[in-house]
C-alpha cells in the first residue's frame, strides 16, 4: 500500500523480511519506480523472548532473533546492492546504516541473545564496509540508545530515554560523513557536542587497532 503526502512522497510497504521474495519484489518495485536506492537504513529487529542466564534459555529463540537481527539485514542489503547501488548505472554509490546497540559493544547479562545478534551486526557491517570500500558505498552503524517506542516502550521519566526524533543528527552526522566502518551512539554525539568538540570524535572505526607492543 502507499501513503503519498503533498511535496513529501512515502512509499509504506508490508513485507516479511525473512522471506527473500518478498523482499526481492519490495526492492525491484522501488528501483523501477523511483530509479534506483540511495541510502539503506536497516531498522527492522526484535528482542529476545525470554531473558535469563544464557545456559537456561532455549536455543530455538537465539535462532529466530538472528534470523531477523542479522539475516534479514543482510537479506535486504544485498537485494538492494545488487539491484541498484553496485549497478553500472549507479556510479554515485550510496549508504547504509545500520541500526545497532550498546549490547553490540558489551556483554550485557540476561539478554545475551540479543547481545549475540548486534555484536554479529557489528561484524557484518564492518566486513562489508571493507569489501564495498572502493565502490563509494559507505557503510556504518548507529547506536540510538534508549529510546521510547510503541515496541520498546520506556518507563515515564526514565534517565537516559529520548524520543525517536532525537537520534535525527546522528542520523544526519552519517549521512554527510565520508567514513566507513564506524559507529556511532547518539548519547556520546550529545556529549562531544556539549563539549564543542568536533562532531568526528563521537565517530569510532567498528574494527579494534591491530595489536602491537
Amino acid at each position: 500500500s502507499g501513503i503519498v503526502k503533498e511535496h513529501h512522497p512515502i512509499e509504506i510497504f508490508e513485507v516479511d523480511l525473512t522471506d527473500k521474495i518478498q523482499v526481492e519484489d519490495m526492492v525491484s518495485s522501488l528501483v523501477e519506480k523511483w530509479g534506483g536506492i540511495d541510502i539503506l537504513i536497516n531498522n527492522a529487529g526484535r528482542g529476545q523472548a525470554q531473558k535469563g542466564p544464557a545456559y537456561l534459555l532455549d536455543g530455538e529463540d537465539l535462532t529466530n532473533i538472528l534470523n531477523i537481527n542479522v539475516v534479514s539485514v543482510h537479506t535486504v542489503t544485498s537485494s538492494v546492492l545488487r539491484n541498484s547501488m553496485r549497478t553500472n548505472s549507479n556510479a554515485h554509490g550510496g549508504r547504509i546504516i545500520n541500526i545497532s546497540s550498546r549490547a553490540a559493544k558489551k556483554g550485557l547479562p540476561n539478554i545475551s541473545f540479543y547481545v549475540t545478534s548486534k555484536f554479529a551486526l557489528e561484524g557484518y557491517s564492518a566486513a562489508l564496509a571493507e569489501e564495498l570500500k572502493d565502490d563509494n558505498i559507505y557503510v556504518n552503524t548507529i547506536s540510538p540508545g534508549m529510546v521510547d517506542t510503541k515496541s520498546f516502550p520506556k518507563p515515564a521519566g526514565r534517565k537516559g530515554v529520548r524520543s525517536a526524533e532525537s537520534i535525527k543528527d546522528g542520523l544526519l552526522l552519517l549521512l554527510g560523513s565520508n567514513k566507513t566502518g564506524h559507529y556511532l551512539h547518539v548519547d556520546e554525539l550529545d556529549l562531544v557536542r556539549a563539549k564543542g568538540l568536533d562532531d568526528s570524535i563521537a565517530l569510532k572505526p567498528i574494527n579494534e587497532d591491530d595489536f602491537s607492543i
